[in-house]
């Protein structure tokens, strides 16, 4: 799959709050990492579960979504919105690092400052 094909895919997947989409477009080995919550996940249930679990947030979207490549490298930015458990709004901005290859996302690693969403 063209490297393009994979991140726009992935845009419509995210704003879409389409976790099996999302999930399809990972390599059959990958990592993602979450350097906030410091999780690691490597297999396809785990990565379900962990986008199952962020899209069922109350009011969850994802706006301002955009990823480019640079050969097999991307990065993009996003922002998600909700309500924290409190019931408060809230907008995080994020980014978002990968390393794709023909089978697809073969890493992602995700930077955003979680403390609104939680707090």
């Amino acid at each position: 799959m063209e490297f393009d094909t994979i991140l726009r895919q992935g845009e419509k997947a995210l704003t879409g709050l389409n976790a099996e989409a999302l999930v399809a477009l990972y390599a059959p080995k990958f990592l993602l990492e979450d350097t906030s919550s410091g999780n690691r996940i490597s297999d396809k249930d785990e990565l379900r579960d962990y986008y199952d679990r962020l899209f069922a947030w109350p009011e969850i979207s994802f706006i301002d979504v955009s990823f480019f490549a640079l050969g097999e490298r991307a990065a993009g930015q996003w922002t998600w919105c909700g309500r924290s458990q409190s019931g408060e709004k809230f907008s995080i901005r994020g980014a978002s690092l990968f390393r794709l290859g023909e089978d697809g996302i073969r890493e992602e690693i995700l930077f955003y400052d979680p403390r609104p969403a939680v707090e």
